[in-house]
């Protein structure tokens, strides 16, 4: 009667089901100009609204964003970014009693959590609020349609699916050029969601457009509120805030497409002892330091008190082939779904 495991990576894999070119009234290009018209699409996009874009001034952003926790009350917390550079750049969050904080260097960067759980949605505001995929990322798209039918009428690209079958969605205001909606997906141990982001009410910054309201759903189920309510130029930012604060963890941060750690050896954990549940999962976040040992193994989602210490000691000794930058090992911070099934 052993227990089944489930190993998941949670990385930048993404799906996107949101805007089919046969969806009926909508307006295909041709094939032949499908690239071309979707990078097209992108990089005025990125033009208007990429407030990190390389040579961009450095500024100070503060949202309040709200979502509903596991007894469906409504979470509140608030996101502070201070970004000078791709290579320096500081974020805070704060949900009740939970604060992360995230400091960005050339090749690293540091994550520091106060305590334990630190919940999954507050976790998802920086990619959230940088909008567009990596430049590097080098999308390759199968499609571009008009849809009248949206509010405000919209151009949208849905790309190439990948080695796994997904795809990616994007969707343009047709008159201004701005990025409305992205569709991701996220590939978990028994399903796939797509995550969609809708971005609204543009206001100026220096050169850039930037939204001011955000409302984020998992498969049409509404996940995550956001709402911009500063952003400035930060001119002279206080370079004590770019210091990594003691205990943080050290982590890789890649310009360029990182590849994930890959399991090599991932032995079956134990039966959780005194364990009262036939069935239970633990998700736990890890850190795959360089040589591929597990750092910092902790507890994101409780499968019981029995099963997390379970849990925490089988994958404290896993090993890893590390995520690479450029063919660089690099630590790299994922999350692992233990999953106890008595049988």
């Amino acid at each position: 009667m052993k227990p089944r495991f489930v190993l998941a990576l949670v990385g930048f894999t993404l799906l996107h089901h949101l805007c089919s070119a046969q969806d009926a009234g909508a307006q295909v290009v041709p094939t032949e100009d499908v690239q071309k018209r979707a990078d097209s699409l992108m990089d005025k996009a990125r033009h208007l609204s990429d407030i990190r874009s390389p040579n961009a001034p450095s500024f100070r952003l503060k949202a309040t964003f709200s979502f509903n926790g596991r007894d469906l009350q409504r979470v509140e917390g608030t996101y502070t970014e201070i970004w000078v550079s791709n290579s320096q750049w500081r974020r805070e969050t704060v949900v009740n009693n939970w604060r992360r904080v995230e400091i960005g260097g050339a090749t690293r960067f540091w994550l520091l959590d106060n305590t334990d759980g630190f919940p999954e949605p507050g976790a998802l505001l920086p990619s959230i609020l940088s909008m567009f995929p990596t430049t590097s990322a080098n999308l390759a798209f199968e499609s571009v349609s008009d849809h009248a039918e949206m509010d405000p009428p919209a151009e949208c690209a849905i790309t190439e699916p990948d080695a796994r079958h997904l795809k990616l969605g994007f969707c343009f205001d047709k008159k201004s050029g701005v990025l409305l909606q992205r569709i991701l997906p996220e590939v978990r141990p028994t399903n796939i969601v797509a995550n969609s982001c809708q971005y609204g009410s543009f206001r100026k910054i220096g050169d850039h457009w930037f939204p001011r309201e955000i409302a984020c759903f998992e498969d049409r189920h509404r996940k995550l509120d956001a709402e911009v309510v500063d952003l400035s130029p930060e001119p002279s930012p206080d370079a004590a805030l770019f210091t990594p604060p003691p205990g943080a963890i050290e982590l890789g941060n890649c310009s360029v497409k990182a590849e994930p750690p890959r399991a090599v050896n991932t032995p079956n954990p134990g039966l959780p002892f005194g364990s009262p549940d036939q069935n239970s999962k633990v998700t736990v976040s890890l850190v795959v330091d360089t040589k591929g040992k597990t750092q910092n193994v902790r507890v994101v989602d409780s499968g019981g008190v029995h099963s997390d210490k379970a849990a925490i000691s089988a994958v404290s000794s896993w090993r890893f082939k590390p995520a690479t930058c450029n063919g660089e090992p690099m630590p790299m911070m994922i999350k692992v779904q233990v999953d106890f099934r008595y049988r």
